[in-house]
């Protein structure tokens, strides 16, 4: 009978503990799924930016995998409205992250002679020829970004932007500019590669 009761005692411990184990497995089973649905990464957003030369933008975002992102929306140059879209490309999953981005937008016609008025000149005749003017724009940029990608982050891209700009009537600017009345022209076409930087965040909801 002593070395039935010294057994169980002995085994009181033991037992004790493998219950103690089991309740914290039990408690782990319980909140994983919890924690991991409140990690779980959101993959639509809304970006907003500002920047130069191509101004303002706000866009709606998808992440369909954790090194892509996309985005599209409208934009605003104050001048003009126009929309845009882009990828960006994101090599590293960490707080602090480069960022690889191409984006392509269209800005519809407007009367680009408001500039004169900022600018302090009188309008003119050749003011007349900057209306209607549109433009597309290619760019590719480096970015840095702040944040936890599936929450909120903040960038800051630096690149170049190809743009290629229409002014559908300049003869009035071209005969200013010549001091020649007789010279006419067709639709002009202005292309450059200019600097382009752009500060902004993103904030996921879903």
């Amino acid at each position: 009978m002593t070395m039935d009761s010294s057994s169980l005692r002995r085994r009181h411990p033991s037992l004790l503990s493998s219950g103690i184990a089991l309740g914290c497995l039990a408690v782990l089973g319980t909140a994983t799924p919890a924690l991991a649905q409140d990690d779980a990464p959101h993959k639509v957003g809304l970006l907003l930016d500002a920047g130069a030369p191509h101004g303002i933008g706000l866009s709606a975002v998808v992440r369909p995998t954790n090194w892509l992102r996309l985005h599209a929306g409208p934009t605003t140059n104050t001048l003009s409205v126009g929309v845009r879209g882009g990828l960006s490309i994101l090599p590293m999953d960490t707080f602090i992250a480069p960022s690889i981005n191409a984006e392509a937008g269209h800005y519809f016609g407007s009367e680009y002679s408001e500039v004169l008025d900022w600018l302090g000149r009188e309008p003119s005749a050749a003011s007349e020829a900057i209306r209607d003017v549109t433009y597309n724009y290619v760019t590719g940029s480096l970015g840095l970004e702040v944040g936890t990608k599936s929450r909120f982050s903040f960038f800051l891209n630096v690149g170049l932007s190809y743009v290629a700009m229409t002014v559908p009537d300049p003869t009035p600017l071209i005969q200013d500019a010549s001091g020649d009345d007789s010279v006419t022209s067709g639709p002009l076409h202005v292309r450059a590669t200019i600097p382009s930087v752009k500060l902004g965040f993103i904030v996921y909801f879903f």
